[in-house]
């Protein structure tokens, strides 16, 4: 069964996300912050983590430079998931190596999109 994370500490997105990915047959775990996700990463790694850009107190690049650091982590595939556009962090994250993104408010399709292409870029990998 793939495993996924969503880290988003606005609880009805939050919801919203891990539904959608749970409907796709999926284990969802939520996150509200920089250190239960990385708790929930080190007990259970992830297939794909849903990483909100904008999150209080340690922001998703802090995250995503953590993840990148250690040789477990740095393998699993990182959404962005944003609803106002910030091009200094969407840069710094794709440094980090950051390849998908989704819009706030997505449509299903989209989101159907990037969990394929995230999933698929672990096969190839």
């Amino acid at each position: 069964m793939i495993k996924a994370l969503v880290v988003e500490d606005e609880a009805d997105i939050s919801d919203l996300l891990a539904e959608q990915v749970k409907d796709k047959g999926c284990r969802v775990q939520k996150a509200g912050n920089r250190k239960i996700a990385l708790h929930r990463i080190s007990a259970q790694t992830p297939d794909v983590i849903f990483v909100d850009i904008m999150m209080p107190v340690i922001g998703c690049i802090d995250l995503i430079a953590e993840l990148q650091k250690n040789p477990k982590m740095n393998q699993i595939p990182v959404v962005l998931v944003t609803a106002v556009s910030t091009p200094k962090v969407t840069m710094r994250a794709v440094e980090l190596g950051v390849k998908f993104r989704l819009a706030k408010p997505w449509e299903q399709s989209e989101l159907d999109f990037v969990f394929e292409s995230a999933l698929n870029l672990n096969k190839v990998s």
